[in-house]
């Protein structure tokens, strides 16, 4: 009986010796929960709208007229007591809004362009000078009835001398007043212009009368 005890207490001093034998310690480490991260929204810097200014457009008076920017033609000769009336008209082909004052130059032509004797006085017996305004856009010459276009009178005397003392132009060469615009129109009639001598009336809106 001694002898099987023996063992029984051994085994069992093997056990206790090997639980304490264990030099280190088992241990539980508890990790702390992290907490979600919700991003921040970027936050983006709105410019303020600039104010716009509404302004109303100022109108653009008319000023002188340039070189360059009309038509000019003889619109019709009467004639009445031995005088001649040649209504001259213009016209404004441009695109811009201008202004016409005063009397036009004029110089008579022969077929060949030279020069002819031509003398004039301004006659305001019909009409004073003032400013004409001439818009662009309008209607052609010789439209009846057409706004916006200049006229000026010129007349002379046909029935006081022999032809040898006239004149007889084949073109007029027109100079207008404020702009210095030159160009040549086509005598209608070639009419017999008494020692050359012609009278000038001011540009006007209308035709005479």
């Amino acid at each position: 009986m001694r002898r099987a005890l023996v063992p029984t207490l051994l085994l069992a001093s093997a056990v206790g010796l090997a639980a304490c034998g264990s030099s280190t310690p088992s241990a539980t480490v508890i990790e702390p929960t992290p907490f979600p991260v919700t991003p921040t929204p970027a936050v983006t810097a709105q410019t303020a709208p600039t104010p716009t200014t509404s302004s109303t457009p100022t109108a653009t008076p008319s000023g002188p007229c340039m070189p360059g920017q009309f038509e000019v033609a003889i619109l019709n000769t009467q004639g009445a007591a031995g005088t001649i009336y040649a209504t001259f008209e213009i016209r404004n082909a441009s695109t811009t809004d201008c202004i016409e004052d005063g009397y036009a130059k004029l110089q008579m032509l022969n077929s060949g362009g030279g020069l002819l004797n031509t003398t004039w006085t301004n006659d305001n017996s019909m009409a004073s000078p003032s400013p004409t305004d001439l818009p662009p856009s309008t209607q052609p010459l010789g439209t009846a009835g057409a706004t916006g276009h200049g006229y000026f009178l010129v007349s002379w005397t046909d029935a006081t001398c022999s032809a040898a003392q006239a004149e007889q132009p084949k073109f007029w060469r027109v100079t207008l007043p404020t702009s210095q615009f030159q160009t040549q129109v086509n005598d209608i009639d070639s009419s017999m212009v008494c020692g050359g001598a012609i009278r000038v009336g001011p540009i006007k809106s209308a035709p005479y009368t």
